[in-house]
């Protein structure tokens, strides 16, 4: 018994080891991919600039497009955009590798589990990306823009700040989005129920408006609903989620 112990972990360290040589493997695959077409990405990154530019036309006839200020600016933001999109890229293949390696000491129901939280977490995530980037992203361009010229300021802004500036958005709204397997999981370990959830749901409501205020691109009330709005639904929806947690769980 104590002779099959090593062997056994022995095996599973080599296990772990091509697990990682091959994530490594394919991420730097997936960076190479995302860095040849790093002009699909560049164009991601910069239409809803270019969108909102387009009402401004005042704007647009001095300012065409972004600034760098320093040389090796654009190659910087380049390599980034190249090792998120790459990795974006080679996520489902690296988390096969992961769930290749852990699988076997779960039990079927925690596969099954954690199975449903990645795909719920991945689900919920996207959808704050896309929020983000086609609604909340344009919004927030369009409020500064407005902001400046109150000002008389010229936005000529850099590539720098601007992919910062989005960037933020939407990891903010990528995380923010999580809330339902927030909630449900607060449920699992005790921390709350779902019928306590329910009965709080007035307070929560209050709690996202002003949370709203504070992420929502300009102080106006249409837009701090546009964004409050979708976090009332997963809300609602973190409550469902947690009925079925504790259900699953009896």
């Amino acid at each position: 018994m104590s002779s099959d112990r090593p062997r056994y972990i022995t095996e599973h360290l080599v296990e772990l080891r091509k697990g990682l040589i091959h994530s490594l493997v394919i991420a730097a695959v997936g960076v190479g991919l995302a860095f040849w077409r790093s002009d699909w990405l560049f164009a991601a990154l910069l239409k809803p600039f270019k969108d909102v530019l387009a009402k401004f036309p005042d704007v647009s006839h001095h300012v065409q497009t972004l600034q760098t200020l320093a040389p090796i600016e654009a190659f910087m933001i380049n390599m980034k955009l190249a090792t998120m999109g790459g990795l974006a890229l080679a996520s489902p293949f690296i988390l096969r590798e992961i769930w290749v390696f852990a699988a076997p000491a779960l039990k079927p129901n925690e596969r099954f589990g954690i199975f449903m939280v990645f795909c719920l977490g991945l689900f919920f995530f996207s959808g704050g990306l896309a929020f983000g980037y086609y609604l909340v992203v344009p919004l927030a361009l369009q409020f500064l823009i407005h902001y400046n010229l109150d000002y008389n300021f010229l936005p000529q802004w850099t590539l720098q700040g601007y992919f910062s500036f989005v960037v933020n958005f939407l990891l903010i709204f990528g995380l923010v989005f999580e809330l339902p397997l927030v909630l449900a999981g607060l449920v699992s370990i005790g921390v709350a129920t779902p019928a306590y959830l329910s009965h709080m749901r007035k307070h929560a409501i209050i709690a996202i408006f002003i949370l709203s205020a504070f992420i929502a691109p300009s102080a106006d009330p249409i837009t701090q609903t546009i964004v409050a709005v979708p976090l009332i639904v997963l809300y609602e929806v973190g409550i469902w989620l947690s009925y079925l947690a504790v259900h699953k769980s009896s």
